[in-house]
C-alpha cells in the first residue's frame, strides 16, 4: 500500500471517509456522490477527472471498486485513523528510526513554533 498521493487523491479518501462515517452505505458512494461532495466545498471538478483519480486510488488499493447494477460504487480499504497510523509508523520510521515520541516530540515543537 502506497502512502503517497496527490491533493486530489486526498480530497477524494476524505470524501469518501466523510461519507462512510456519516453512515452513507458503500453501495451508494458513486463518482457522482464523490464529485458532488468536492463540489460542494468549492473545488470544482470535471466527472472524467475524479473518475480516474478514484479509478488510480483502486489500482493503488486505497479504494475498492464493486459494480452494481450499471454503476461503480467505492469504498475505503483502510479508515482514516488506520491510515494516519500507518503514515505515523511510516514517518516514524524514514526519518527518527521508529520511535513515534521522537516524532511526536518534533510535531509538538513545530506546533509551538520551536526550532527542531
Amino acid at each position: 500500500m502506497t502512502f503517497t498521493h496527490g491533493s486530489l487523491e486526498n480530497e477524494i479518501l476524505n470524501a469518501v471517509w466523510t461519507m462512510e462515517e456519516n453512515g452513507i452505505n458503500a453501495k451508494d458512494i458513486s463518482v457522482s456522490e464523490v464529485l458532488s461532495h468536492i463540489n460542494n466545498n468549492g473545488n470544482i471538478r470535471a466527472y472524467t477527472t475524479v473518475k480516474t483519480v478514484m479509478d488510480r486510488l483502486v489500482d493503488k488499493d486505497l479504494l475498492k471498486r464493486e459494480k452494481i447494477g450499471k454503476k461503480f460504487c467505492y469504498y475505503s480499504v483502510e479508515s482514516r485513523e488506520t491510515m494516519a497510523q500507518n503514515a505515523i509508523n511510516k514517518l516514524a520510521g524514514q526519518f527518527f528510526n521508529n520511535d513515534v515520541r521522537s516524532l511526536m516530540r518534533a510535531v509538538e515543537k513545530q506546533c509551538t513554533g520551536l526550532k527542531v
